[in-house]
């Protein structure tokens, strides 16, 4: 894996020895914190998500009245999706796509949980979601299925069958694969599960996961949402909006054994940028610690970030604009990991 794909995309603590820190300290802390602090695969910490999270508080960034005449969604000259007249306008892995008006929409991480008025989803009597896999760039991508296979079983804890192959489908105006699975849930009941995969920026899908009857009632709110799928035509963040200090903070551990990190990435107007990671591990036969820098140049092309290390190393990322849960403080996402504004800001 690239330094700067670690650095960007999962939590990663980078090590820079000091005089003062043992060689067994070193390998006990970078043991203990990978063991840690990485996550599980992408996709599949979405699904987990999911299943622990179905009320989340916050709307997603980007969110708002669809506009059919807007000019920041595809050429109208050869539009061949159809937007839902009152809804709201959503971007989820570099693409646009509606919801009917009055279904909450909520980003958790890289899933963005969409929910019909009374919907029951704690007792996954419906699910509807938005995932996304940044790791995976094309619907060609090796291992797709079996994301979405293992990501259904995290999600429901049961086995789930698959029906047959993909199905080349147009999901507005993508182009996109289609896979439906069943599965029989630890109280006996049956639900359907259907899954509309599409490639934006990377690998992102719709997945619905109902009983039967509840799949029949919303049929048409979702064949309403997959005919407004479509390419944006403006970026979902400007450059100048990014020049500021953002932060991540994450740990885990109790009085005994533990771990911490925080990580900040600064962009300027000049088109530099800096990373600064630092880690702690504690436990009962360790203490450690570890640091980072990283200095070079970045560019913004759409949602496209591509960022140049000083020692020639470059990298690029898709980058969303997001709503912090509670505070409403500005989020970008960098291939769905979240850092937040230093300073607490709003967009």
């Amino acid at each position: 894996m690239s330094l700067l794909s670690s650095v960007l995309s999962v939590p990663v603590v980078f090590r820079k020895t000091t005089n003062t820190e043992s060689t067994e300290e070193r390998r006990d802390t970078e043991s203990s914190i990978k063991g840690r602090l990485y996550p599980l695969p992408l996709l599949e910490s979405g699904f987990m998500r999911i299943a622990m999270l179905f009320v989340i508080t916050t709307l997603l960034a980007g969110c708002g009245k669809s506009d059919s005449s807007s000019s920041s969604s595809g050429s109208s000259s050869s539009q061949t999706w159809k937007p839902i007249s009152g809804g709201q306008e959503c971007r989820f892995a570099g693409v646009v796509a509606d919801v009917p008006g009055g279904w909450a929409v909520r980003q958790q991480g890289d899933a963005t949980m969409i929910s019909p008025p009374g919907a029951n989803q704690t007792s996954i009597d419906e699910v509807y979601a938005f995932l996304g896999a940044p790791a995976l760039k094309d619907l060609g991508a090796p291992g797709l299925e079996q994301y979405l296979d293992n990501s259904l079983m995290q999600l429901l804890q049961v086995p789930v069958s698959r029906s047959g192959e993909a199905k080349s489908v147009k999901i507005g105006a993508l182009d996109g694969r289609a896979w439906t699975w069943s599965a029989t849930l630890l109280d006996g009941r049956q639900v359907d599960i259907r899954c509309w995969a599409f490639s934006g920026s990377y690998v992102g899908s719709l997945v619905a996961v109902a009983t039967p009857d509840a799949l029949k009632r919303r049929q048409s709110d979702l064949d309403a949402i997959l005919g407004s799928f479509r390419r944006p035509a403006a970026a979902a963040i400007d450059a100048a909006r990014l020049c500021t200090t953002w932060v991540r903070a994450f740990g885990s551990g109790t009085a005994m054994v533990g771990n911490s990190n925080e990580q900040r990435i600064t962009f300027d107007g000049s088109g530099r940028y800096h990373y600064h990671s630092e880690g702690t591990s504690h436990g009962v036969f360790h203490n450690g610690s570890s640091q980072t820098d990283i200095s070079g140049s970045w560019k913004l092309r759409g949602d496209q970030l591509t960022v140049t290390a000083d020692s020639g190393e470059s990298k690029t990322f898709t980058v969303e604009a997001r709503n912090e849960a509670g505070t409403g403080a500005a989020v970008i996402a960098v291939d769905g990991t979240e850092f937040r504004q230093m300073d607490g800001r709003r967009w």
